[in-house]
């Protein structure tokens, strides 16, 4: 039962997302995953292996029983923190993909344990970041290791619990007209995406300061001994650590039991909550074109929060030096400035869902009095907005701590703006005036990535001679870029050739 379910999840999951949709072979290799749960979750176990390794490497070059047991007090908390949230976000949304309807005909008196089943599928993947470090644990002191693993179950189970318990008491309700509030749930989901993604890095620097810092941090774990997941650093005393690993598992596995029927019950018999609306008169407005289609990109991702995290995804280039600055309290100049290039850099892979993000309405687009450059610049702005956004924040924050980081303000707009214009521009540089979806593949988005990488070269080839040489860099950038606007307003979008179909036989219809 588990597996159908799974299978028709993945398949649900890859239909509803438009930038696997609206890519035939992006589509069949997802459904290809779901129709195997070995493929599956054996790929997100890659996907968090590495993090796992990296971890690893603090339990190798240490032997004293304080300081492994202090790290395994901050890995316990990797699964319990994964499982809670995992929990608690897919919950609503494998409900609310319909899967689980047939289940409410049938005599099924628990039908709510399946649901538990396929996300503890879905939250398994994640031990491959704590289990190679409790096997070098094990390697070293075999009892202590093997505790290790129950304490990691532990913290799974707990966690997975704890977010029933949030699904229960929040998130079983069906809402009418749910409004602004809906997308303010949306922001919260991404918010807390990049949260989690930031606690990886967060758990590597909190090990190296538990490593250095070892003894006091054995003290307040000593005092709060019986608390999770400070009750993880008793590995070495088996029987404590065997009585505390009873005591929450019958207490836990009696509330997980209440929590499953309850959730069943509310499954079967969701309440229903109307929020109130101010219902005003509604009137036209008039706007330019090119922000009318960045905001009608940015209104569509708000309603689709998996496409805005892909949007988002230069963001996670700037967290280790976040994370570093604020344990250090330092940012110079030279921190900031490689950093502003690489967003600029990975802004490129936000051309796959600006431009996928059109799905069926590409025919509907193409009866408005909408020109094909006006498209493409409001495209640049969907795609350069938010690498703007997030080189201005850098740059505040390394003026905070270094006020020479404010000369690297122009970089922050021009870096993201040149990779949008040279983007859009070899993907529409074909003629005619018809607005089509280019097909997009990996291999154009390498080449973009080695075309804007090399223009980026010749922007900072001024500073590898100096770094007293940023005024010429950035002329040099403002040049650049009034190149392009001049190719896309002024030079035309001459043919480029076979690389991007057109019409009905060179553009990809939707």
């Amino acid at each position: 039962m588990i597996g159908t379910l799974y299978r028709e999840l993945h398949y649900q999951i890859a239909k509803r997302n438009p930038l696997i949709a609206n890519d035939e072979k992006q589509f069949k290799k997802a459904i290809k995953n779901a129709m195997s749960i070995k493929r599956g979750v054996g790929i997100q176990i890659l996907g968090f292996l590495p993090f796992g390794l990296i971890m690893a490497s603090t339990f190798i070059f240490t032997n004293d029983k304080i300081v492994l047991a202090s790290l395994m007090v901050s890995l316990s908390l990797l699964p319990f923190i994964f499982a809670m949230y995992v929990t608690a976000i897919q919950t609503s949304y494998i409900l609310s993909v319909g899967i689980f309807e047939p289940l409410k005909y049938l005599p099924v008196r628990l039908g709510s344990k399946y649901l538990s089943g396929l996300l503890l599928l879905e939250i398994f993947p994640a031990l491959a970041t704590v289990l190679p470090s409790v096997f070098v644990l094990m390697a070293k002191y075999p009892y202590a290791g093997l505790l290790g693993i129950f304490w990691v179950f532990m913290g799974l189970f707990l966690g997975h619990t704890l977010g029933l318990i949030a699904v229960n008491f929040f998130s079983l309700k069906i809402q009418h007209r749910a409004g602004k509030g809906q997308s303010i749930r949306n922001i919260a989901r991404i918010v807390l995406f990049f949260l989690f993604i930031g606690m990886f890095m967060v758990m590597n620097y909190l090990q190296y300061y538990i490593r250095d810092h070892s003894e006091e941090v054995a003290r307040i774990v000593g005092k709060y001994f019986i608390a999770y997941p400070f009750s993880v650093a008793s590995i070495f005393d088996p029987l404590r650590s065997l009585v505390l690993l009873g005591t929450y598992f019958c207490v836990f596995g009696f509330l997980y039991y209440l929590i499953l029927r309850s959730v069943w019950g509310k499954i079967l018999e969701p309440a229903v909550v109307s929020e109130k609306q101010i219902v005003t008169r509604f009137k036209a407005k008039t706007r330019n074109k090119i922000l009318a289609v960045a905001f009608k990109d940015f209104k569509i991702f708000l309603r689709k929060p998996a496409m805005l995290v892909a949007f988002l995804f230069p963001i996670y280039i700037i967290f280790p030096t976040l994370i570093s600055s604020f344990r250090e309290g330092h940012l110079s100049l030279v921190e900031v400035l490689p950093l502003l290039f690489m967003i600029g850099l990975f802004s490129v892979p936000g051309a796959d869902a600006v431009l996928k993000v059109e799905g069926k309405a590409l025919d509907f687009l193409r009866t408005l009095p909408l020109k094909k450059r006006e498209f493409v610049v409001g495209k640049v702005l969907s795609m350069a907005i938010v690498p703007i956004l997030l080189g201005i924040a850098l740059v505040g924050l390394g003026s905070y701590y270094d006020y020479k980081a404010v000369v690297l303000f122009p970089y922050a707009i021009l870096l993201p703006l040149i990779a949008s214009f040279t983007t859009m521009l070899y993907f529409f540089h074909y003629s005619g005036e018809e607005i089509g979806i280019p097909d997009l593949k990996w291999i154009h988005v390498i080449f973009m990535f080695i075309l804007v990488g090399a223009i980026f070269a010749i922007i900072a080839i001024p500073l590898v001679l100096s770094l007293e040489n940023i005024f010429i860099s950035q002329f040099i950038g403002f040049v650049i870029l009034l190149i392009l606007v001049f190719l896309i307003f002024l030079g035309g979008l001459l043919p480029r050739g076979r690389g991007c179909e057109h019409s009905k036989s060179r553009h990809r219809k939707i």
